[in-house]
């Protein structure tokens, strides 16, 4: 048995000598902004260490991770560890055109991936486009127009510009109901924080139309049907049909459910208590039989 035991061991010491390498120069190439000093600390990067595959994987990860290389490749040959880069390009500017206010600029460049003096990485493109839109979608503004340029300034650097026109506010042209049985749309109306647009209405908010209204709305109507009895209350869609020109036509699906009323309020009181003192509460409680029950009360 210890024989055995002997070979066993001999064995795995053999294999993992051969899937690791001790290192004792390391040969960084491709970085010209990112310093070999800087990529040995991002990397972890030491010699007189024995590198196994799962440390080279750690190597790759760690790098991968600074953002700052579009590839990277690391072997190890002759005892020494081989990283070979090729470094994303930077920003050089970030310049927003078509937008004057200042705080609007100031959330894009807040909200967005991409960075003055950062690495310019392409796949950000589409999301940074989208994050811009919902920003002035959130503000009524749904027909904005983004777009996102880039000039070459070097073979390593380029100017991004984006180009922005708000166009004007989506204004809420209707607002409608489905299924709605037991309350009228025009009540209904006054419950949803969301109005329709009527040229008296020039200073309210709520007539410009965006997706954090349709949420909103949606909370309203369940907590003020739930609070007239339709406990089983369901919102079962909200969707709005947007015409850059005519403006937004709102519509919200409600299935009411069952009206329930209060029949009767009990004490359970525990034995140790004289029932007695507890029998005033009897008349507060008629005051509520045959009203509609309420779980917001």
């Amino acid at each position: 048995m210890y024989k055995y035991f002997l070979v066993f061991f001999y064995i795995f010491f053999l294999l993992s000598k051969s899937s690791a390498e001790i290192v004792n120069n390391i040969k960084i190439s491709g970085n010209e902004r990112i310093s070999s000093e800087t990529i040995k600390i991002y990397g972890d990067l030491k010699l007189n260490k024995d590198y196994s595959e799962t440390e080279i994987n750690k190597i790759l990860k760690s790098l991968y991770e600074t953002e700052f290389f579009e590839d990277v490749k690391v072997d190890i040959k002759n005892n020494t560890l081989n990283v070979v880069l090729k470094e994303y390009p930077f920003i050089n500017q970030l310049i927003i055109v078509g937008e004057k206010s200042t705080n609007y600029k100031d959330q894009i460049k807040k909200i967005i991936n991409l960075k003055e003096k950062k690495s310019f990485i392409k796949s950000y493109v589409l999301s940074d486009l989208e994050k811009i839109k919902s920003l002035y979608s959130s503000a009524g503004y749904n027909s904005a127009n983004v777009e996102i340029k880039t000039n070459k300034i070097t073979a390593s650097s380029f100017d991004v510009l984006i180009e922005i026109d708000r166009g004007e506010k989506t204004k809420i042209r209707k607002i409608n109901f489905i299924g709605n049985q037991s309350i009228s749309d025009r009540k209904l109306r006054d419950v949803v924080a969301s109005e329709e647009h009527k040229f008296w209405k020039i200073l309210s908010r709520n007539t410009n139309f965006n997706k954090s209204l349709l949420d909103l709305d949606t909370r309203l109507l369940s907590n003020f049907y739930k609070s007239s009895g339709f406990y089983d209350v369901k919102i079962n869609s909200k969707f709005a049909q947007v015409d850059n020109i005519e403006g937004a036509n709102l519509t919200y699906s409600i299935e009411e459910g069952k009206r329930y009323t209060i029949s009767k309020i009990a004490t359970n009181v525990d034995s140790v208590f004289d029932k007695k003192l507890f029998f005033p509460l009897n008349d507060i409680y008629k005051k509520y039989i045959g009203e509609y029950y309420s779980p917001l009360r």
